[in-house]
Formats: C-alpha cells, sequence, structure tokens
C-alpha cells in the first residue's frame, strides 16, 4: 500500500525539475530552490490525502505558487523601503536606465501573468492545467496570456 508521503514523494521527483524552473523565473535563481523545498516540506507536515487530487502536477505548482506569493509579499515590501532610500539619496538629473532584456520584460508583467507565461510556455501547460495549478478560472488564465503577451510586446516593442 502506497502511503500519501510516498505519493507525494513520487510527484515531486517526477515535477521537481519544471518546478524549480517555475520557481527560479518566478523569483530569481538565488531563492528557486528555497522556495521549492519550503513548499514541499509544508505539503509533508500537512500530510495531504492526494487521492482526491485530480491532477497532482497542478497541485505541486499550486503549493509552490502560494510559497511564491508568500516570498514576493515579503520581498515587495524590503524593495519599496530600499528604493525608497535609493531615490532619496539619488541627483534629480541621473538618466533612467532603459535597457531591458527578455528578462527584465517579465519582471512587468502581474504576477499571475508571469506565472501564467511560465506554465504556458515553458511547462507546456494547457489554460486548464494553469488554472487548476493557481486556482482561478480558465477565462481567467486566457485573459492574463492574452495580457501579458500585449504587455511583453509594448515593453520589447515588437
Amino acid at each position: 500500500m502506497t502511503t500519501m508521503t510516498e505519493t507525494l514523494e513520487s510527484a515531486y521527483r517526477q515535477h521537481a525539475d519544471e518546478l524549480i524552473r517555475f520557481a527560479t523565473t518566478m523569483v530569481g535563481p538565488n531563492d528557486a530552490s528555497d522556495v521549492v523545498t519550503d513548499a514541499m516540506v509544508a505539503a509533508f507536515a500537512r500530510n495531504d490525502d492526494l487521492s482526491h487530487v485530480a491532477n497532482t502536477r497542478a497541485y505541486l505548482f499550486r503549493a509552490v505558487h502560494n510559497r511564491i506569493v508568500d516570498v514576493s509579499r515579503s520581498r515587495s515590501r524590503r524593495e519599496r523601503r530600499e528604493a525608497r532610500y535609493e531615490l532619496s539619496r539619488r541627483p534629480a538629473t541621473a538618466p533612467p536606465d532603459s535597457s531591458l532584456d527578455a528578462r527584465a520584460a517579465l519582471v512587468e508583467l502581474s504576477e499571475q501573468q508571469r506565472a501564467a507565461t511560465f506554465m504556458a510556455y515553458w511547462c507546456d501547460m494547457s489554460p486548464a492545467e494553469i488554472a487548476a495549478a493557481l486556482d482561478v478560472t480558465e477565462g481567467t488564465i486566457r485573459k492574463q496570456l492574452s495580457r501579458a503577451r500585449a504587455r511583453l510586446r509594448e515593453v520589447l516593442d515588437v
């Protein structure tokens, strides 16, 4: 008989690489492993019964996404504090930095748009799978992907 821990462990091993890539896209390479590890530790600690989970992959992505949200909120507060400090020290005539690459362009997206874009284009997940992972409707995902593409075209001047 397979225990819940064995089921979760097996699902994690199967999807670990793409979960780490997803976390890397969302929080950067320095925090990605920690985010995924924290999400899995929390899932193991809850001893979740996965028998009712229709899509284990989406379940794992949701667990990682929830941890990303926590990390992003904390990081956002810290960055706002640092930005206020830097602005207070910068001369009023400093030219803005206008160089953007694809990674920087992704930062211009909302968190949900960035998550949906990564899952759609890097993980080949369908809108239905993404919706399950992010706990929103499929229509919301389609709209977020459309807005993300429009924003990326605008930012990258494509």
